[in-house]
C-alpha cells in the first residue's frame, strides 16, 4: 500500500479552533492529529490494522466476554456477529489515511457510537475498559512488527493519540444523551407521581389480594398436576417490575420486593407444587408463603406511603426538603457559581444533646423538638435559601449568594434564636436547645460531595470545642 500524499489540514484547523462552546474544536484536534504522524507512521498503522483487524475483533471479545458484567451485553449471537464486522470497520476507519474531508464524518460516527452505548445503557466504564484492551493488542502487534524503533515509537503514539480523542468524543456525547434520557426518566416519575396514588394504591392491594386468593384456591383444589400462578406474571407483579419499580426507584423496599416475589416463584411455590414431605412438611410451607406474603404486602404499603414524600421531595415529619434532592440542587449551585462567579455557603447544624430527649421524654417528645425547629429555621432565611433535614437531629442550611463573613453571622444569629426559643412538650414541659453549627462557604471544588465533607468537619470541631458554637471549616477564611 502506497502511502497518500498528506492531508491538507493545517487549513482546516485554522478554519475550526473552536466549537461553538468554546471549546477545542474535536474535527480541527482529529486533523491536528494526522499532521503530527508522518506519512510513514500513518501507513505503516494501517497496514497493520488492515492485516490483524479480525485477529483484534476476536480478541476483544474474548476479553470482554470474560468480564461478568459485560457478558450481559455480549452474549448473544447476533451481537457476536455483528460486532466482530463493525469493530473491523470501527478499526479501518480510525486508522486508515484520510484527508481533510473525511475527518468530519469520522468525528461525527465517535459520536454515534456513544449514543449507541447510552441507548443500550452499557456502563463507561466497560467502554474504556475495551477501548484499553484493543489498543493494548494493537499494540502489541505494532511491537512485534520488526520494524525500526523509530518507526514503532511513532507509530504507538499515533495510536494511543487517536484511540484516546476517539474515546472522548464517545464520552462526550454519550454523558450527554444519558443526561438527556435520566431527564426523561424523571419527568416519567414526576408524571406518575401525579397521578392518584391513593387510587393506584388501592389496586394493587386488591390485585395482591387476588393472586393470594388464586394460589389458595388452587392449593385447596389440588389435584395433579398442581400448576400454581406466578406472581412476577400476575397483574400485579407485571406492574410493579414495569412501572412501580420506576416510581419508586432509589428506595431500598423496591429491591426487597423483587427479592421476596422471586423467594415466591422461585422456591415456594415450585416446592409446594411438587407435593413432596409430609403435612407438616406442607404446613410449614403454607405458613412461610403467608410470612412472604405478609412481608410483600408491607414493604408495598410502605413505598406508596412516601408517595407524599416522593412527590414533594420533603421530610414526611418536618415538611423540610429530604436529603433526596440534596445532591441535585447543590450541583445545580455549584453550575451557577461557576458561571456568575459567586459564592454560597453551607451550614451543617446539630442539635446539642438530642438522645437526651429521647432517653428522658420519649420519642415523640424529640419528633415534636424536631417539627418546632423547622419553622425556626424557615423563618431565619431567605425565601431564596434551602434548608434540608440531613438526618436524626442534624439540618442542612444552603445559602445563596453567601460568601463567608456573611454565612458566619447568619450562622450566628440561627444560633442565638434556637438558644433563646423554648420548646413545648405535651406534657407542659419546656425545653432549652442549643445547636453547633459548622459553616462551609463554595471553594471552587466542583464536587459538592467535598463542600458537605467541609461543613461536617468545622461541625466536629463545634462540638469537640464545646458545643453551642459556630466554627469555619478549615481553610475557608
Amino acid at each position: 500500500m502506497s502511502p497518500p500524499a498528506p492531508p491538507a489540514t493545517d487549513a482546516l484547523a485554522h478554519q475550526h479552533p473552536q466549537s461553538p462552546h468554546g471549546s477545542a474544536d474535536p474535527v480541527a484536534e482529529w486533523c491536528a492529529l494526522l499532521d503530527t504522524a508522518t506519512p510513514a507512521v500513518r501507513a505503516h498503522v494501517a497496514r497493520v490494522v488492515e492485516q490483524h483487524r479480525a485477529e483484534l475483533a476476536e480478541g476483544f471479545y474474548q476479553d470482554m466476554m470474560a468480564h461478568r458484567q459485560a457478558q450481559v451485553f455480549l452474549d448473544a449471537d447476533i451481537v457476536h456477529q455483528r460486532l466482530h464486522a463493525s469493530l473491523q470497520r470501527w478499526l479501518t476507519e480510525l486508522f486508515a489515511p484520510h484527508t481533510a474531508q473525511d475527518v468530519p464524518a469520522i468525528v461525527a460516527h465517535q459520536r454515534h457510537v456513544g449514543e449507541v452505548h447510552a441507548r443500550i445503557q452499557l456502563p463507561m466504564h466497560l467502554v474504556a475498559r475495551g477501548a484499553r484492551l484493543l489498543k493494548g493488542r494493537l499494540l502489541q502487534r505494532i511491537a512485534a512488527g520488526g520494524t525500526a524503533p523509530a518507526l514503532v515509537e511513532a507509530s504507538m503514539a499515533h495510536i494511543g493519540a487517536l484511540f484516546d480523542l476517539a474515546l472522548e468524543l464517545m464520552a462526550e456525547s454519550y454523558v450527554g444523551d444519558t443526561q438527556r434520557v435520566v431527564r426523561s426518566e424523571e419527568a416519567f416519575r414526576l408524571h406518575a407521581l401525579s397521578q392518584n396514588l391513593q387510587v393506584e394504591r388501592e389496586r394493587q392491594r386488591s390485585l395482591l389480594a387476588e393472586w393470594e386468593q388464586d394460589v389458595l384456591f388452587a392449593l385447596h383444589r389440588g389435584g395433579a398436576p398442581l400448576d400454581l400462578p406466578r406472581l412476577g406474571s400476575s397483574e400485579f407483579g407485571l406492574w410493579f417490575t414495569h412501572k412501580g419499580s420506576n416510581l419508586f426507584d432509589g428506595t431500598p423496599e423496591v429491591d426487597l420486593v423483587h427479592q421476596t416475589m422471586e423467594r415466591l416463584d422461585d422456591a415456594l411455590l415450585p416446592q409446594l407444587e411438587s407435593g413432596h414431605g409430609d403435612a407438616q412438611r406442607r404446613h410449614a410451607l403454607l405458613i412461610e408463603l403467608q410470612s412472604a406474603l405478609d412481608t410483600l404486602k408491607y414493604l408495598v404499603n410502605t413505598l406508596f406511603e412516601r408517595h407524599v414524600e416522593l412527590e414533594s421531595g420533603r421530610d414526611t415529619l418536618t415538611r423540610l426538603l429530604n436529603r433526596r434532592f440534596l445532591a441535585p440542587i447543590l450541583a445545580r449551585e455549584i453550575h451557577l457559581a461557576q458561571m456568575r462567579h459567586k459564592v454560597f455557603s453551607v451550614l451543617l447544624l446539630d442539635l446539642v444533646h438530642f438522645k437526651h430527649i429521647n432517653d428522658v421524654h420519649g420519642h415523640d417528645a424529640g419528633d415534636s423538638v424536631l417539627q418546632q425547629m423547622a419553622p425556626i429555621l424557615l423563618n431565619s432565611v431567605r425565601s431564596s435559601d434551602f434548608v434540608f433535614r440531613y438526618g436524626g437531629e442534624e439540618f442542612l442550611v444552603l445559602l445563596v449568594d453567601a460568601p463567608s463573613e456573611q454565612a458566619q453571622a447568619q450562622a450566628e444569629k440561627l444560633r442565638q434564636r434556637i438558644a433563646a426559643t423554648p420548646f413545648a412538650l405535651a406534657n407542659g414541659v419546656h425545653l432549652s436547645l442549643t445547636a453547633s453549627i459548622g459553616v462551609a462557604p463554595y471553594s471552587g471544588h466542583p464536587d459538592y460531595q467535598y463542600l458537605i465533607n467541609q461543613a461536617d468537619e468545622a461541625l466536629y470541631r463545634a462540638k469537640r470545642g464545646g458545643r453551642n458554637r459556630v466554627c469555619l471549616a478549615t481553610g475557608a477564611a
